[in-house]
């Protein structure tokens, strides 16, 4: 049993890896490897060093090359300052990177803008052309200052002078040569050789073939003053960006200091060689251990995902089964914690929605959770339902590449986006290239390119979309494809539930209405009474800074106030003579009928002492409890200024409406006795902007006597 479990154990990498070890160690002489192992290091850093003077030599040019770029693209900032009057060369982008800058046209003599510019030199017509390309140029010219580089970069500003933005270049700013790899000497030479900085070295000639020039070794030696030394260089080609001739980069190091490694591992090689069989034994115990640290990892990262840490990873390079397990369990980690918080965001956006049984804040619920399930960079929610037969619609948006800013637009719906929300009721993508549909059309001149549109469909038409949208292409995996209509599917369920909503909310509003109208239509002198009371009850409560909650309770009450007046005979109502003793009882009994028809509905609780408190006094002295001060509502004191305002302006059985101007006087002098003096204090401010006129405007109510 014990040799069968030996034998299968071999068939695993780890297994093989550890006997060839001891195999190969064992059997292939120290000598022979030893020899063979100093012939190929001592080609391999010859090698290397060749490599690593062509290779840093390359990535020098690559790297001025690269400066260049962002020298190019300042001249292009100062240009377009320069076009919109707005240029003044504060920035260090200009004062760090160029010694001056001046306007240079054909009409007349540069204009400078900063610093000192050396005379441009005149222009062939091919950089003339290369210039109108719309290309920057590079020219070396002669300089103020003796002995020194300049180097010039233009840019053509406007054609028909053919004015050019001048800037000439700091030489420390393009070489950088303290920024090189230690113990590197910088050489740049032009297409003659001659040095622009550093020493002058002769180059090979160009032998044989252009195509064997370009694949030879690019190093060379040179020596000065008795120093040896190996250089790489390597030609940097400027004409189709900058029209101008290649530039050669060559970088050189002392020979000594490029063999010093060798030196080294010629000393060091003996010791190597005794090292050897331990090493042998060294690297049998490593691999061996190399068997158990991944299983103690795995078992950690196990140990994590139990603890919902889904962000845990195991880090195994073995390069054998371990890893490759390893990847399996990362790869199963990252699935879990996505979908774990797939789950999580969706629940998020339940319970917000749930929490906001409103547009707004639905809209603000969901964008604010479905950026970890919807991919882009801008979120949208497009609703086509709130501005029926207009062909407009509303988008809200954020923005998660600004911080979440949010923004609103009124955006178009046209026929033909319908059409096509209609052909695909799942999922509409659109990108760069494809026609972009009206209702996206602010996000597309905002940048946006690519669409990921989930129309949402409400009684089969479409009542809105969730988009998401960026720049440049989405991707857009299936599972977060699944996710995001799971959001949309939410979405119009939130919306559906809205619309019952409102059209309950209007069906009640409704009822009240028609409820006040009935009311009110017992007798032609108190049409539409209910309606204006309430609406400049309103406008007190405003006044006085109440809640919104507040505002509504006072709606539904001041509709409903007078509802008692059902009970209350029409001869008595429309009589045109004062009332007796009987007639008047009969009239205030009106306050307990109105309480009794309202008790029995919950949702008018609040409302009740309005219907109950608006004939009370504020010294007591009214009906039909005599409450005082603050034991009438506040809903009530302010009824009851807007119930005796709408009396005396209004047309009466009994007398004609009197003027606004003697009303007011009459209802000041009842202040702290009829009215609360803080209530029609803000009644009469709102009197003295005229925001409250004669009652066929709809800004006044309630009863006189009758009332």
């Amino acid at each position: 049993m014990r040799l069968q479990l030996e034998r299968s154990s071999l068939r695993s990498k780890v297994a093989q890896r550890i006997f060839l070890l001891f195999v190969l160690c064992a059997l292939v002489p120290i000598g022979a490897l030893a020899i063979l192992s100093f012939r190929q290091v001592t080609g391999q850093l010859r090698q290397q060093n060749e490599g690593y003077l062509e290779q840093a030599s390359k990535s020098e040019g690559m790297a001025m090359l690269e400066r260049m770029g962002m020298l190019d693209a300042s001249v292009q900032v100062a240009a377009l300052q320069i076009k919109a009057g707005e240029f003044t060369a504060l920035g260090s982008e200009f004062r760090d990177r160029f010694q001056g800058m001046a306007l240079q046209s054909d009409r007349g003599p540069s204009r400078p803008l900063f610093g000192i510019v050396s005379t441009v030199r005149g222009l062939g017509d091919e950089e003339r052309q290369h210039l109108g390309s719309g290309k920057a140029l590079l020219l070396r010219v002669p300089c103020q200052i003796a002995e020194t580089v300049c180097l010039q970069m233009l840019r053509l500003i406007d054609v028909r002078s053919f004015t050019v933005l001048v800037a000439e270049i700091r030489p420390d700013y393009l070489w950088q040569a303290e920024n090189l790899p230690p113990r590197l000497r910088l050489s740049v030479l032009d297409a003659g050789q001659a040095a622009m900085v550093g020493p002058a070295i002769s180059l090979p000639s160009r032998v044989g073939s252009s195509q064997a020039y370009r694949s030879a070794p690019r190093v060379l030696q040179w020596k000065t003053d008795s120093t040896l030394y190996d250089a790489g260089y390597w030609e940097l080609y400027l004409k189709p960006e900058f029209g101008a001739a290649p530039w050669t980069i060559v970088l050189s190091r002392n020979h000594q200091d490029g063999m010093a490694a060798l030196q080294q591992f010629q000393k060091a090689f003996p010791y190597v060689v005794l090292l050897a069989l331990w090493v042998v034994v060294l690297l049998s115990l490593v691999h061996i251990r190399r068997t158990l640290v991944p299983l103690e990892k795995l078992k950690e990262g196990t140990r994590q995902i139990a603890a919902q840490n889904f962000a845990s990873r195991v880090d195994v390079r073995s390069h054998d089964e371990f890893q490759d397990l390893a990847v399996s369990f990362n790869f199963m980690a990252s699935r879990l914690g996505k979908q774990f918080q797939a789950l999580k965001t969706i629940n998020e956006i339940d319970q917000a929605i749930l929490a906001s049984p409103n547009w707004d804040g639905i809209i603000d619920a969901v964008l604010h959770h479905t950026r970890a399930l919807l991919p882009g960079e801008v979120l949208a929610i497009a609703r086509f339902d709130n501005l029926q037969g207009s062909g407009l619609a509303n988008l809200n948006v954020t923005y998660l590449n600004k911080g979440y800013a949010q923004r609103s637009f009124i955006t178009k719906f046209t026929g033909e986006d319908e059409q096509r929300l209609n052909s695909k009721p799942d999922v509409l993508t659109s990108n760069e290239g494809d026609p972009c549909p009206d209702f996206l059309l602010p996000l597309w001149e905002q940048g946006c390119r690519s669409f990921l549109v989930l129309p949402i469909f409400l009684k089969h038409k479409p009542f809105a979309a969730l988009v998401g949208a960026q720049a440049g292409p989405l991707a857009v995996e299936a599972e977060d494809l699944q996710q995001a209509c799971q959001v949309r599917d939410q979405l119009a369920v939130a919306f559906s539930n809205v619309q019952l909503i409102e059209a309950m909310e209007q069906l009640h509003w409704g009822t009240l209405t028609a409820l006040a109208r009935a009311i009110d239509a017992k007798s032609a002198w108190t049409s539409g009474h209910s309606e204006r009371v309430t609406k400049l009850a309103l406008q007190i409560g405003r006044a006085l800074g109440m809640s919104e909650d507040d505002l509504r309770i006072m709606h539904r009450g001041g509709l409903l106030h007078d509802i008692g007046k059902i009970g209350t005979p029409p001869g008595i109502l429309d009589k045109a003579g004062k009332l007796d003793s009987h007639e008047t009882a009969v009239m205030r009994d009106h306050v307990r009928i109105g309480m009794r028809i309202l008790e029995p509905i919950p949702g008018l609780g609040e409302a009740l002492p309005i219907v109950a408190q608006h004939h009370e006094w504020f010294n007591g002295s009214g009906y039909p409890v005599g409450l005082k001060g603050e034991e009438i509502s506040l809903h009530a004191r302010v009824f009851a200024v807007a119930d005796c305002y709408d009396a005396m302006v209004s047309d009466r059985p009994y007398r004609k409406g009197l003027q606004k101007e003697k009303v007011l006087e009459i209802l000041k002098s009842g202040s702290g006795t009829q009215f609360d003096p803080v209530v029609l204090n803000a009644f009469l401010e709102l009197c003295a902007g005229e925001e409250v006129t004669q009652p066929e405007l709809a800004l006044a109510a309630a009863a006189g006597h009758n009332g």
